[in-house]
């Protein structure tokens, strides 16, 4: 009986992380439709709990190359109350982000990389609220 009972439990568990990433992989999806006139580079999924304290965040370091013109798009997951701000940092230097200053958000970010090199790209969701989002990495075709 007891082992029965671990088989089933198995196999809710393994049921629900599947589900979990069915359902990040169509944000990705989705997501992906919105980049534009843009080529798909990498995908960036993050799911934070909520936090008043020290609000959580996640970080990405990716390398990029001189001339050429990058997007970063985002999409939050529904059902959460947190929205993503994305950082696009060399370094200590903020390069951009998708908050604006009056607190309101854009889908997408552009930068023109000036040199080769390591950048990190900063997710967090406004005021700790707990979030679920994607951001997509592309470089804009000219």
């Amino acid at each position: 009986m007891k082992h029965i009972i671990k088989i089933i439990l198995a196999l809710f568990i393994g049921f629900q992380v599947n589900q979990a990433v069915a359902q990040s992989d169509e944000l990705v999806n989705v997501c992906a439709l919105g980049i534009g006139n843009a080529t798909y580079l990498k995908d960036y999924k993050v799911k934070l709990s909520a936090s008043s304290v020290s609000p959580p965040s996640a970080k990405f370091n990716v390398i990029m190359n001189k001339g050429t013109m990058y997007k970063i798009t985002v999409c939050n997951a529904e059902g959460y109350a947190g929205e993503a701000v994305v950082q696009l940092m060399e370094n200590a230097t903020l390069l951009g982000t998708n908050l604006k200053p009056d607190g309101t958000f854009v889908t997408a970010i552009g930068f023109q990389c000036q040199k080769t090199g390591m950048y990190s790209i900063n997710l967090s969701f406004k005021d700790g609220k707990e979030g679920a989002a994607v951001a997509i990495l592309s470089y804009v075709n000219m």
